[in-house]
């Protein structure tokens, strides 16, 4: 269920969606870093720059990951308290809304949104916020 009400506001700044999936991201890019300095380590390479710049780079998007890990947290106690959530599987205790349009897609209550449905409907904002958003030159 998808309501048409633009007027719903969403917090200033990045919903707590779209920084979890930064935050996965970023994950992903340190845990390769890792995986590079692994083959690194056991492959014998006689130089040290290779080693030394995946462990700046890990260390780099490891200090990321933490600042995330703690950013989401506090974007999705402020949405809480704004009584609602934006996140695929928040509280159900609120309403769930779509994080680039607002538009409520879950009732508080009802059940989470099975993942094909959430994409559908995240993907289907997100497209229609593209669209809405005024063309830079």
């Amino acid at each position: 269920m998808v309501t048409p009400d633009l007027e719903r506001r969403l917090l200033a700044g990045p919903t707590a969606y779209a920084l979890m999936r930064m935050r996965l991201r970023t994950t992903t890019i340190t845990l390769a870093f890792l995986a590079i300095m692994g083959v690194l380590n056991v492959s014998g390479t006689p130089l040290l720059w290779p080693m030394y710049t995946a462990a700046a780079a890990m260390v780099a998007s490891g200090i990321s990951v933490a600042v995330l890990v703690i950013y989401v947290a506090i974007k999705t106690k402020a949405e809480e308290e704004a009584g609602y959530t934006t996140l695929q599987y928040g509280n159900t205790k609120l309403e769930q809304r779509d994080p680039y349009l607002g538009r409520v897609i879950r009732a508080p209550g009802e059940d989470n949104l099975e993942r094909p449905q959430f994409r559908t409907i995240i993907q289907t904002a997100k497209d229609e916020a593209e669209r809405l958003k005024p063309h830079r030159r």
